[in-house]
This record gives structure tokens, sequence and C-alpha cells, in this order.
């Protein structure tokens, strides 16, 4: 009889599935403690320790390795110079013109409220393309 070892443990059901299928595409059978119980109840999930994520005790090492290949990883912001990009409406990496805008409140919105007592909003813009995950933004001055 072969032993299931926990190699992982999760919050909410959804966190599981992703690594879950990858590990199953991979040939390593998978087995989840607690998903039940979690599932319609969600709020006792760190009474029962959350969600175990299981493997047959052989499989463990290969499992854990295929764990950490898939973790995902952060896009690093990059600041370019107003100098350095002519056009902002590309993509600086790759050239693609599917990206997105997204506003990020400064820390200069502190000032204003710590001087007047109300809150005059200073937002920093940073772009993100979609083809290839690369985040920048380009500092005024």
């Amino acid at each position: 009889m072969e032993q299931l070892i926990t190699i992982k443990t999760y919050t909410y059901p959804h966190e599981v599935y992703v690594e879950r299928g990858k590990l199953e595409s991979e040939g390593i059978e998978t087995f989840l403690k607690d998903e039940t119980t979690v599932q319609v109840y969600n709020f006792y999930s760190n009474a029962v320790g959350g969600i175990k994520l299981q493997v047959f005790s052989e499989d463990v090492n290969r499992a854990l390795a295929i764990l950490d290949s898939v973790k995902e990883t952060v896009p690093k912001l990059v600041v370019f110079s107003k100098k350095e990009i002519e056009n902002t409406s590309v993509c600086p990496f790759c050239g693609s013109d599917n990206i997105g805008k997204k506003k990020n409140a400064n820390w200069l919105t502190l000032i204003p409220y710590l001087l007047v007592g109300f809150i005059l909003p200073v937002y920093g813009k940073s772009y993100l393309c979609f083809d290839c995950d690369k985040r920048w933004r380009i500092k005024l001055f």
C-alpha cells in the first residue's frame, strides 16, 4: 500500500486546480483532501487546514520540481525617461500595440491631505503589454 504525502495546501478550491492539472498532465496522480468540506463550508478552510494536494510518496520529488517550474513571475516595472521612448502607444520591448494603461496613486497624494485636510489625488501612469507581459513607466523628469 502506497502512502499519500501532502505537498502543498490551499485556502480555497480554485487555487489548487491549475497546479493539479499541471501535475496530472505530467502523469502524476493527485488527490485532494478536504476539498468538499471547504467547498461546502468555505469558512472552515482554516479550521481543517485548507485543501491538501497529495501525491504518492514516490512522486513527491518530481511533483515539487514541476510545481517550482510553474511558479508565476511578477513582471518587473521598468522605468524609461521621456527621451528613450518616442511612441507610448506601442510596447518598447516587442513593438506590440496590445497594451494597457494603469493609473496608480502616487505618494504625492498624501502631501495635500496633510497640508489642507483633503485628498487631491496625484496619479502615476504605468503600462502593461499583454503580448510579452512586460510593465514599464515613463518618468517625467
